[in-house]
Parts: C-alpha cells; structure tokens; sequence
C-alpha cells in the first residue's frame, strides 16, 4: 500500500507543478524568446512535472520488480 501511496502523491504533484508551468507559460506567451525569464521558468515547470511524473510510475514498478525477486530468490517466504 506504501507504493501506491507515493505514486498517487507523487502525480498529484507532478500535475500541480505542470498546471503552475502552464499558467506561467501562459501569462509570459507575448514575448517568445529566449530572454523571457517567465516563460523559460513555466516551460522549465512543465519539463520538471514529466520527469516527476514519471518516477511517479516508474518508481512502484520497479520496486513490485525488486520484491518478485526477492521472494522468488527466498522459498521460505512462499510457505509462510
């Protein structure tokens, strides 16, 4: 249940910093150039909520993966 808590956590977040991104992104959109502070920080926002997001899904996968092989590795597990 601890996995599935984190994830859940970790996309809420993730969808909070991607929807601050856009709306910065938003309100910076009339000059389109590099030199924009406002809008490279919401583009920088919404680049940072998809890397969020996907250790979101990626981190529970991969430590259900880790516990398969642990109890696989350890027989006296499946008997108790």
């Amino acid at each position: 249940m601890h996995n599935r808590d984190m994830s859940r956590m970790l996309k809420w977040i993730a969808a909070v910093v991607i929807a601050l991104g856009i709306v910065c992104s938003a309100i910076n959109i009339a000059e389109f150039n590099d030199k924009n502070l406002g809008l490279m920080i919401g583009i920088g926002f919404m680049i940072g909520g998809l890397q969020i997001l996907i250790f979101g899904v990626a981190a529970p996968l991969m430590q259900k993966k880790q516990e398969t092989k642990e109890n696989s590795a350890d027989p006296t597990k499946k008997l108790a």
